[in-house]
C-alpha cells in the first residue's frame, strides 16, 4: 500500500489519471472483516460509474479520514468536491471492479494547509448521512507518537497498514515494471524507522521481513495497539518509488492535524 495520488484508478484502467498512491507490498493478507471501518475512496467515472482513488478510515459515523493529496486529486485534476465511499472489501473480485455493497456520499473537506506534494497532507470526506453498523477507528491523541518516542517505545511496536492498494513491483519483459491492483482491502506489518514533527517513516523492506503500502493505499490508516485494540497513529502519503523500503506517513496526532480535524470530530 504505497502513497501518492491516484494511480490505481489508472491501474485499473478506470480512470486515467497521473500521479500516484501507494498500496501494499509483498505479505499482503486479505483483510476480510478484519477492519471494516477501512474503506475506499471514490471518484466518479465520465459514466457514472465509480473507482478506486485512495484508501481512508471511518472515524466517527460521519467522518472519512483519507489523505490531502488524494481530495486535492479530485478536486484540482477532476473538478469533484464530492465522493464516495465504500466499505466492501472485496472491490473488484470481477472484471469490472464493482462494488457490491452500499457506497456513502459525501463532501470534501481537506486541510487548509495542505500544499504539495505532501505538506499538512490530511482530508475528509463528511458523509451525508450517518454510517451504521461500522464501528469507528481509534485516533491518537495529540503527542502519542512524541510521548512513545520519548519512552524509547516506537521501535517495540508493529504497524499495521490496512488498504486496497497494488502490490510490489512485478517486472513484465518488454514492457517495464507494473504494480498489480485486484482491489481487494489487505493489510499488512511494516516496522518503525524514523519520527519527526509532521510524518512516521515506516520500515517495508522485503529482505527484512517487512511489508507495507503501495500505489492506491495513499490516506489509507496505520495502526498499533498499545494494550487496549488497535489505535491510529498516520494516513498514508508517500514512500519509495518501487514499494520496497520506506513508507512516509502523515501523523494525525500533532496540533496541525488535530486542529483540522477536530471541528468535523464533534458533529454527528
Amino acid at each position: 500500500m504505497k502513497k501518492v495520488i491516484a494511480l490505481v484508478v489508472a491501474l485499473a484502467a478506470a480512470l486515467a489519471v497521473s500521479g500516484s498512491a501507494p498500496a501494499q507490498t509483498g505479505n499482503a493478507q486479505l483483510d476480510g472483516n478484519s477492519h471494516p471501518n477501512v474503506g475506499a475512496l471514490l471518484a466518479k467515472r465520465k459514466d457514472g460509474s465509480l473507482a478506486i482513488v485512495c484508501s481512508g478510515t471511518l472515524v466517527t459515523t460521519r467522518v472519512f479520514l483519507t489523505a490531502g493529496h488524494c481530495t486535492d486529486y479530485l478536486m484540482s485534476s477532476l473538478g469533484q468536491f464530492d465522493a464516495y465511499v465504500t466499505f466492501d472489501p472485496n472491490f473488484g473480485t470481477d472484471s469490472g471492479h464493482n462494488i457490491f455493497s452500499t457506497p456513502y456520499h459525501g463532501v470534501l473537506y481537506e486541510n487548509p494547509a495542505w500544499k504539495p506534494p505532501y505538506h499538512h497532507d490530511t482530508a475528509l470526506v463528511l458523509l451525508d448521512s450517518p454510517v451504521s453498523g461500522i464501528t469507528p477507528a481509534t485516533l491518537a491523541p495529540r503527542y502519542l507518537l512524541d510521548q512513545l518516542k520519548a519512552a524509547h517505545a516506537l521501535g517495540d511496536l508493529l504497524y499495521t497498514n490496512v488498504g486496497y492498494g497494488t502490490s510490489e513491483k512485478v517486472v513484465v519483459q518488454g514492457s517495464g515494471p507494473t504494480f498489480p491492483f485486484d482491489g481487494l482491502r489487505k493489510w499488512t506489518v511494516s516496522a518503525y524507522h524514523a519520527l519527526d514533527q509532521s510524518f512516521i517513516h515506516l520500515n517495508q523492506n522485503l529482505n527484512q521481513g517487512w511489508s507495507g503500502t503501495g500505489y492506491g493505499d495513499s490516506g489509507g490508516p496505520t495502526f498499533v495497539d498499545l494494550g487496549n485494540g488497535p489505535i491510529q497513529i498516520s494516513v498514508v502519503s508517500t514512500g519509495d518509488v518501487p514499494l520496497y523500503s520506506t513508507s512516509v506517513n502523515t501523523r494525525i496526532d500533532t496540533d496541525d492535524a488535530r486542529d483540522f480535524l477536530d471541528p468535523f470530530l464533534a458533529l454527528r
